[in-house]
């Protein structure tokens, strides 16, 4: 499907990081994601890849690390 009109969502350069006492961990590193209206998209992966976290900060759940601003997070 082909839709030249403006993004439902666009992530750019989306970073997610837990941090514990001893572990850095980074479940998301430079997304970029660009989805319209009418769109269908999946997102798959394995165990551990980030997918739960990418629809925890999608569904607005939780919060990225690192963003671009400019661009960031667009929900309409």
């Amino acid at each position: 499907m082909q839709n030249n009109g403006e993004p439902l969502i666009r992530l750019s350069e989306l970073g997610k990081i837990f941090m514990t006492d001893e572990v850095e961990t980074h479940a998301l590193d430079g997304i970029n994601l660009t989805i319209r209206t009418g769109e269908f998209i999946s997102i798959e992966g394995p165990s551990g890849s980030g997918k739960t976290t990418l629809l925890s900060i999608l569904g607005l759940l939780d919060f990225p690390a690192q963003w671009d601003p400019k661009l960031g997070i667009h929900v309409t």
